[in-house]
């Protein structure tokens, strides 16, 4: 059978299904918490897998639990090869086990996608189809901010600084400090994730490039009103029109447009793309 449904509850088919993981296993899910975290990594005996991880880990989502830094730093002392990016606007939910099973479904890693909500998935055997999944899902991993664990315990600090700040009883600490306290936890988050973005070679122009050359690859020609959007729904973070931040002289915000063009124009130079009727070609 090359399809299967799989409705709510689910978690032990969720169980059964992960726990005959030999190799690898690649998981894309947006929020990720302790809970869906401790389900995965008790359903998996062998620690040399290699576990792949794409999601969102926004400032937005650390304030309201949603992705929780602890969950992914967990993940390091269950399996040996931990990889982890997040992607701006991620809502896929894939799970691809061992380039021989994967699920597309509504669920995230949480306990509540796998115990408490109603969800609904299918699970796949066609390699094929897993093959296809697995190269867009990797697409997806590779334009996003890739954290290592040492990234991950500076979020991971902050954050419990921020979460304490939030529970503070209204009689320990007036308002108006309480706001100033959370305030500086979540500009720090925001600095040391914009920050990682931009190290080694990854400068914002090459990311724009690969951007760029993805786009056109998926969806064909497109002019630069075109990309535009699209380019600030996969970097919402680096495309964001109400900030202009200059860290390790790389420019995040407002000027972004003007970094695209900068972007278009490398690879124009590369003779990677080109301009025709208005619109951007692949030349390849």
């Amino acid at each position: 059978m090359q399809y299967k449904f799989l409705l709510s509850p689910w978690k032990n088919e969720f169980i059964n299904i992960i726990s005959g993981t030999r190799n690898e296993l690649f998981v894309s899910s947006p929020f990720i918490n302790i809970g869906g975290v401790n389900i995965l990594s008790n359903s998996i005996q062998k620690s040399n897998i290699s576990m792949t991880i794409l999601t969102n880990l926004t400032t937005k989502n650390i304030v309201n639990g949603f992705t929780e830094p602890a969950a992914l730093l967990e993940l390091y002392n269950h399996f040996n090869q931990v990889n982890i990016s997040s992607l701006g606007r991620l809502h896929a939910k894939v799970y691809l086990i061992d380039n021989r099973i994967g699920i597309i479904t509504s669920s995230n890693l949480t306990s509540g996608g796998l115990i408490n909500n109603f969800e609904y998935g299918v699970l796949i055997n066609d390699k094929n189809i897993i093959s296809n999944i697995k190269e867009d899902m990797l697409k997806y991993y590779s334009l996003g901010n890739i954290l290592d664990k040492s990234v991950l315990e500076k979020i991971y600090e902050e954050a419990e600084k921020l979460y304490i700040n939030k529970n503070k009883a209204d009689d320990l600490i007036k308002a108006t400090e309480l706001a100033k306290l959370i305030k500086k936890s979540t500009d720090v988050l925001d600095f040391e994730l914009l920050k990682n973005r931009i190290k080694e070679v990854k400068t914002i122009n090459a990311i724009f490039c690969d951007t760029i050359l993805y786009i056109l690859k998926k969806k064909g020609p497109l002019s630069t009103a075109d990309l535009h959007p699209i380019i600030q729904s996969i970097h919402p973070d680096i495309c964001d029109d109400t900030i202009d931040r200059v860290i390790n002289g790389q420019h995040f915000g407002k000027k972004w447009k003007h970094l695209v063009r900068d972007a278009q124009q490398s690879l124009k130079n590369k003779i990677l793309i080109n301009l025709k009727g208005g619109k951007w070609h692949l030349t390849t």
